[in-house]
């Protein structure tokens, strides 16, 4: 029999959002899972919107949507799809593809309707299959149990898939049998339907153990991230979008390595152990990276940021409208004599000197400019390590260069050439940001 709660709301054309104590998001398939998370969340007052994803993968997507919008009008909520384009998937794994197409999308209609909490039906079966696919493929402590989303609340987390069938069955709920749940393609699937008629030769009570497993091993992931927050508090900095990771008694522990390489796997995943070892023990300049990042020892820190390679590239610069090519800001502005302000947060260059036609390049080895205040040339490369400039940040430091002569090292020093004269009405007020800021 189908309980009054359930009759009720199915039955009652008033009910409304308003009525409940918060928006959120559910993520939802239309399986049983969902399905009793949806109701489960309402018995404890909260409506949620239904966000579901038509991925155009299998034959009956279109079907499983019209039923999710049917469940969603028989049942008072508000629904919301999302109808995606599998010809625009760039990832050549489906199922990554798909996971970080639904969890954008749950973030980003979050944001839309104003909802505090996303909600995910993933339960301790999940977990436990989660666990032993990720221990098979050798992850650590952090990557082992997965699901390390911290936007997203899973209040099914330590419900088993059993209970979770009882509840639908007890409540007399209808859900939407996913066919592909089925199947021996995908790895989890097989972890599914395979490993537990093993397992249970093994150990009979191993979802038991696996579960408390899984648990006290969440326990120690919390405490290790704790850890860490307070450590990176300690010594790490963030300036312009880099980590500084500062020298210190630390490097001489036995665990250094771990220790750095388990800061930078929270900045990317992709980091390997034995290369940031090499960091770790190099020279200055040492070196590794990964596809999106960059690990680099410099004087006194560690230094992660993006990977931004060396641009290659000259910019002819034939009109002022063509600063607009530059990969970076760079503007002139012309200021009368009088308004002239000499300080460090100003830099000025004479209007007479620098005028189009000029180039932007990165420097190259060899190159020579007679920095402001000095009588005779220097390297560029010499004077960018006298100001002590990262290595990775003097690859892509530019220089502005007119008739073979170079007049400004952006962002550092112009040339002597290019100072504003006594006898100059106005100057030029140069803007630049930073390419790697």
């Amino acid at each position: 029999m189908q309980s009054s709660l359930f009759a009720t709301q199915r039955n009652s054309k008033a009910t409304s959002l308003s009525l409940y104590k918060e928006k959120s998001v559910l993520g939802f398939s239309g399986g049983v899972d969902s399905v009793v998370l949806s109701q489960v969340l309402v018995r404890d007052g909260i409506r949620p919107y239904l966000l579901h994803v038509n991925y155009g993968l299998r034959p009956e997507a279109d079907e499983d949507e019209q039923w999710c919008r049917w469940y969603a009008q028989e049942y008072r909520f508000e629904l919301r799809v999302l109808r995606a384009n599998p010809e625009d998937r760039t990832a050549t794994n489906v199922q990554n593809w798909a996971r970080e197409l639904r969890y954008r999308w749950f973030q980003e209609m979050a944001a839309t309707l104003g909802a505090k909490t996303v909600y995910t039906a993933h339960h301790m079966d999940d977990r436990r299959e989660t666990f032993l696919m990720n221990a098979l493929r050798g992850a650590g402590l952090s990557g082992i149990l997965g699901m390390s989303n911290t936007a997203v609340e899973r209040p099914l987390a330590h419900w088993d898939k059993a209970k979770i069938l009882d509840f639908a069955v007890q409540h007399d709920l209808p859900w939407r049998e996913d066919g592909s749940n089925n199947t021996l393609k995908y790895t989890r699937n097989k972890v599914r339907l395979l490993l537990p008629e093993v397992l249970d030769q093994v150990e009979p009570r191993w979802r038991g153990g696996l579960s408390k497993t899984v648990d006290n091993l969440e326990r120690d992931r919390l405490l290790l991230h704790g850890f860490l927050e307070r450590w990176m508090e300690e010594h790490c900095t963030v300036i312009e979008g880099e980590h500084h990771i500062h020298f210190g008694p630390w490097m001489e522990r036995a665990d250094a390595q771990v220790l750095l390489w388990r800061v930078l796997i929270e900045i990317d995943k992709q980091f390997n152990y034995e290369e940031v070892g090499h960091v770790l023990r190099g020279t200055i300049g040492q070196r590794t990276s990964t596809r999106r990042h960059l690990l680099i020892k410099d004087r006194t820190a560690f230094i992660c940021g993006p990977q931004r390679p060396r641009d290659p590239k000259t910019y002819q610069i034939e009109r002022w409208e063509d600063l607009s090519s530059l990969p970076f800001e760079l503007t002139f502005e012309s200021v009368p004599r009088a308004e002239v302000v000499f300080d460090h947060r100003h830099e000025w260059v004479s209007p007479r000197v620098v005028q189009p036609p000029f180039l932007v390049r990165c420097w190259t080895h060899g190159d020579r400019f007679q920095p402001f205040g000095m009588r005779g040339q220097k390297k560029v490369a010499d004077f960018l390590n006298d100001l002590r400039v990262p290595t990775h940040h003097k690859e892509r430091t530019y220089v502005l260069e007119k008739d073979g002569t170079i007049l400004w090292v952006l962002g550092y020093r112009i040339a002597q050439q290019a100072a504003l004269g006594t006898d100059e009405n106005v100057a030029y007020l140069t803007t630049f940001k930073q390419p790697y800021s």
